[in-house]
């Protein structure tokens, strides 16, 4: 039953399980990929077919409910989410970057309301697909990362690489290989505030909690744009590969 699940989630989002990644931390990275459309789903819940919108509180109370069920499958993740100290940050924070880049918006009443479909350019390689999407029905477009997807508008591993930040020096990243899916991005320092920094975190996966700033999981499809996204933004770029 457990297992099933958890086949079952991550089938219908297209994950794939790392080299020796457990039950437990499958399951967070699969719930936290899974969370930006039951939160989309709960803003269509309003009673009004999702045009009024619904309450951040609201947000946090039924997202935390559905943890919790999650939780007593898979022993754990609610301490990745962090809900022996703070749990609201980590929800907190998901529903500010989703709202930071346009899947959702704020009304000026407070309440959160899901965008219709649409797309960003983040570069001429990258277009990202935001606002309410059938995750299961992905085929014109590259797997998900972290909570975020794009649309196959050429090859991500065609993007140049740059040797030099095209602005000041700001910080460093050392990107790994996890396996030949996944790569672990080590930022030395947290990202500063910023739309760049909120569509990277999309295009990720926290390692350490939920609110992990410095060590992100990218799929390796990514890895190119991660790359070309912080260099131009002054973080310089050490890229290790599979031997």
């Amino acid at each position: 039953m457990t297992g099933d699940l958890l086949h079952a989630m991550a089938g219908d989002l297209g994950l794939d399980r790392m080299l020796d990644e457990s039950d437990t931390r499958f399951a967070c990275r699969v719930s936290y990929s899974a969370l930006r459309f039951w939160i989309q789903a709960y803003c269509l819940d309003d009673g009004y077919g999702g045009t009024y919108g619904v309450s951040a509180p609201t947000i946090m109370r039924k997202s935390t409910i559905w943890l919790r069920n999650l939780e007593d499958l898979y022993p754990g993740l609610l301490n990745w989410y962090r809900f022996n100290l703070d749990s609201r940050k980590g929800l907190s924070d998901v529903l500010t970057m989703l709202t930071a880049v346009h899947d959702l918006v704020k009304t000026d009443d407070g309440l959160y309301r899901c965008t219709a479909q649409h797309t960003v350019t983040v570069s001429k390689k990258l277009t990202l697909i935001l606002g309410m999407t059938d995750p299961t029905n992905l085929s014109s477009t590259y797997p998900i990362s972290g909570m975020g997807f794009a649309n196959k508008t050429g090859r991500l591993s065609d993007i140049p690489y740059h040797q030099f930040a095209s602005k000041p020096i700001r910080g460093k990243a050392i990107i790994k290989p996890k396996d030949k899916r996944h790569s672990i991005i080590q930022l030395a320092q947290s990202l500063p505030e910023s739309l760049f920094k909120r569509q990277f975190n999309l295009l990720t996966w926290p390692v350490l909690t939920a609110i992990d700033q410095q060590r992100r999981i990218a799929r390796a499809e990514y890895v190119p744009i991660l790359a070309d996204m912080l260099h131009s933004n002054g973080i310089l770029c050490q890229i290790e590969h599979i031997e």
